[in-house]
């Protein structure tokens, strides 16, 4: 097969979410599930979740549609992100879905259209990034960006706004954070200040979002089981699993460890400070953040090693360097590389580049079946209007 092509291994997919889906059924049943789209929005990835029960969690107008299209109903799905518009609030009031609000602009929204509610309403909590260990989370000087601040009276205003408006309602509480470390003690943190908030407000919460940001599929780190016992036992100190239910949001740790990128070597050469081989695929597919230094990969190169051999890839940028590799089998043109875990933010992120989209295959089996087809030149030129 023609280089360079991502390949998503299903059956990983379904061991990463049915650890989720287990550790809920056994220790928090009733809760929900979903999808984090923008990890990879890949449309056969949103049918499949649909499929096997997980809710999409979205944070704009186009994830929101996208969802929609996929299959994916407005009851399940979850509406996070600061930017949605009053045409999708209104999508989502009318349909049933979950929506956390963050913004001020979404409870004016709410203040002067009063849209019934056929789902349930949430409110984004702007968490106190001093509960953390400092090398957990960053943000330690600025804070967080999203959601409304407990410390500074501004979570009970959302709350008592919304309550203005629809009365004495459940309300749910988003606790999502970004996490550097994915450690189990941030996501104990987090169930500590939603106790704290639940305490101090008189709340009986309809739902305790946690987010996302978990290990999936790798060996020796922190188990499904293991994140939602230590979420259990800080909730269950205020709140009743029997009549809050929990969401969990993960991406990385249903998709991350599922996805390969399968290139070739194009072309080997030395020049006076080292050896470059330069590959068909990039840093654009698989690290689009540019912060990589290495990868899991393997190659079928059996030759003798290498001392020190720098692995390129095929845009003009001097800097697109996927890795060093030192003391490995000598690569020549033809030889294939395939980097393993790299489902997150890559196979959907950046654009035609230089160029268009790798395809992508699923592993069934022994079989392979394409799932998205490559964009031609003839198909981007007529995406022009003009």
């Amino acid at each position: 097969m023609k280089t360079p092509y991502f390949v998503i291994q299903e059956k990983l997919l379904a061991e990463n979410i049915g650890g989720f889906q287990e550790a809920l059924n056994t220790l928090w049943p009733g809760s929900i599930l979903a999808y984090s789209v923008k990890t990879n929005s890949l449309p056969w990835i949103l049918k499949w979740m649909d499929a096997h029960g997980v809710y999409a969690e979205v944070v704009s107008d186009e994830e929101y549609q996208l969802s929609l299209l996929s299959g994916c109903p407005a009851d399940r799905i979850v509406f996070n992100g600061p930017v949605k518009t009053e045409e999708y609030l209104r999508k989502a009031f009318e349909g049933g879905s979950i929506i956390n609000i963050d913004s001020r602009h979404e409870l004016d929204f709410i203040c002067r259209e009063k849209p019934a509610v056929h789902g349930i309403l949430g409110v984004r909590v702007n968490v106190d990034p001093s509960i953390f260990e400092s090398h957990d989370v960053g943000y330690q000087e600025d804070g967080f960006r999203f959601g409304f601040g407990y410390e500074n009276g501004e979570l009970l205003k959302a709350i008592e706004t919304l309550r203005e408006v629809y009365g004495d309602i459940p309300i749910g509480l988003h606790m999502h954070v970004n996490s550097i470390t994915r450690a189990l003690g941030v996501y104990k943190a987090i169930a500590r200040y939603a106790v704290k908030i639940v305490t101090d407000y008189d709340l009986t919460p309809a739902y305790i979002d946690i987010g996302g940001g978990f290990f999936g599929g790798v060996p020796g780190k922190t188990t499904p089981m293991e994140y939602i016992a230590g979420i259990r036992e800080e909730l269950e100190k205020a709140i009743d699993p029997a009549g809050t239910f929990l969401i969990l949001e993960p991406g990385s740790a249903a998709v991350g460890s599922t996805v390969e990128l399968h290139t070739s070597v194009i072309d080997v050469k030395d020049t006076a400070h080292g050896r470059i081989v330069t590959t068909d695929g990039s840093r654009i597919h698989i690290d689009p953040l540019w912060l990589k230094k290495g990868y899991m990969y393997t190659t079928d190169s059996k030759r003798p090693s290498h001392p020190r051999q720098v692995v390129c890839g095929y845009t003009c940028m001097d800097h697109d360097r996927l890795m060093v590799i030192e003391d490995k089998p000598e690569l020549k043109a033809g030889d294939h590389i395939v980097y393993h875990r790299v489902g997150n933010y890559t196979v959907t992120f950046g654009g035609p580049f230089i160029r268009p989209f790798p395809p992508v295959y699923v592993q069934a089996g022994e079989q392979l079946e394409l799932v998205r087809k490559q964009m031609t030149m003839d198909e981007y030129y007529r995406m022009e209007t003009v």
